[in-house]
């Protein structure tokens, strides 16, 4: 079984808040096969992905790209395996939806950038605000 599967049957409904420094970063909450996780504070969310980049080492540009590809076809796949098992993850940026993946996405253009139709850019700008 898919671990998005998995996460479909486990997270049947609550909330957890995530604090860092004493300063609430992320609200998730989970019901009925959604999970919607609003970034409060968009710091953990540039530090998680600052170390992500850290971790592939300074490869210069035509590194750079080969890492961004390979990021977005890991999401890709998280995305239709969630797609496939009827889930559906929302990214939201202090309450306004930047990114829906899974099986309620319905991308118009962002299907000609992302390559499936699993995932779903609701707010180009705020994503560019978060540094995605």
């Amino acid at each position: 079984m898919a671990l998005a599967a998995i996460l479909g049957e486990i997270l049947k409904s609550g909330k957890i808040t995530v604090s860092t420094n004493n300063v609430e970063s992320l609200e998730i909450r989970a019901a009925d096969k959604k999970i919607d996780i609003n970034a409060v504070n968009k710091t953990i969310i540039k530090e998680a992905l600052s170390a992500s980049r850290k971790s592939q080492g300074n490869k210069g540009i035509l590194g750079s790209i080969d890492v961004a590809r390979s990021s977005l076809d890991l999401f890709k796949g998280v995305a239709e395996e969630l797609s496939e098992a009827g889930v559906t993850v929302t990214l939201s940026y202090k309450g306004d939806r930047v990114v829906t993946v899974g099986s309620e996405a319905k991308p118009k253009l962002s299907r000609f950038v992302t390559g499936t139709k699993a995932i779903e850019i609701n707010s180009p700008v705020k994503l560019v605000e978060l540094g995605l």
